[in-house]
């Protein structure tokens, strides 16, 4: 059986309590009704009726209701899934690309009700049994990414094709392989791509340098692993790909604002409210063998 591409998709009407969370999927909100405020990686946004909010796997992320009722639909997207039935498009780059200029909050006001329109019937095909139930979802989800491509074009990659897509499967190369040891100059040999080239462009596609984007995976990972089990620091450090557990810590706190063992403790409480600093986000001189 197919992987789904949206492992959850929800319609909700319900006063929420701030919190701060992560998650391994990628998530898209449209606001409906009311007003939210969504602080993302650090930068804020107040999204309004008629927004719709994309947040990637590894992006820590805060919302607080500004204005009831708050009516919204969300979707947790499997990126990955969306890349392989879309592998020409750069529509899916949305959830997991980050270049210059992008805004994780896009208002889609100019199509009137036409973007809750195609959320209820997407919500609608992704809990039938019905044929081609799936085919619908995709579609559906096609038709909404077009309209968020027509108002915010400046959101998706468009880099030359071949280029593109040799980004794209080195990025998920690294997802797939960020707990073992890792070197650039490596996986630009793998790839057939000059090392400082790949380091130009996967920053411009990726919006983070190839480095960068290792750590984060396995920051993100971490999280989970200190969420969902009782695994010891320095196992979760090994786990992750760091080889030494206080280069873990160190990274883990400019990461999150916890130690690993402060982000445990208040887990479900909302915790990591801090969020990545500057250095993670920005990047610093790349020692490109980790």
């Amino acid at each position: 059986m197919e992987p789904a591409l949206i492992s959850q998709l929800r319609y909700s009407d319900t006063e929420q309590s701030p919190h701060s969370h992560y998650h391994l999927s990628c998530e898209m909100v449209l606001v409906c009704e009311g007003e939210a405020e969504f602080v993302i990686d650090g930068r804020q946004y107040l999204a309004a009726a008629g927004s719709i909010v994309f947040i990637s796997s590894y992006e820590q992320h805060e919302i607080h209701i500004r204005k009831m009722p708050y009516r919204r639909y969300f979707a947790m997207v499997q990126a990955t899934e969306m890349e392989r039935l879309f592998p020409a498009s750069v529509l899916p780059g949305i959830f997991r690309n980050r270049p210059a200029g992008f805004t994780h909050c896009v208002s889609l006001q100019a199509f009137g009700e036409e973007p809750e329109r195609i959320f209820a019937r997407l919500a609608k095909e992704w809990e039938s049994s019905a044929p081609y139930a799936r085919q619908m979802v995709k579609n559906l989800l096609e038709q909404l990414l077009i309209l968020v491509y027509r108002a915010c074009p400046q959101n998706f990659t468009a880099l030359e094709n071949n280029t593109g897509n040799r980004i794209r499967d080195i990025r998920q190369y690294i997802e797939q392989h960020f707990a073992e040891e890792l070197k650039i100059a490596e996986i630009a040999q793998k790839f057939y791509i000059n090392h400082s080239y790949l380091t130009h462009v996967f920053r411009q596609q990726v919006g983070y340098s190839p480095k960068q984007y290792i750590l984060l995976n396995r920051l993100s990972y971490a999280q989970e692993l200190l969420e969902t089990t009782q695994l010891q620091v320095s196992q979760i450090a090994y786990r992750c790909g760091f080889g030494d557990v206080n280069n873990f810590i160190r990274a883990f706190r400019i990461y999150s604002g916890l130690s690993p063992n402060q982000f445990r403790q208040q887990r479900g409480q909302g915790a990591a409210s801090g969020g990545r600093t500057a250095q993670i986000r920005q990047g610093r001189k790349e020692d490109e063998s980790i």
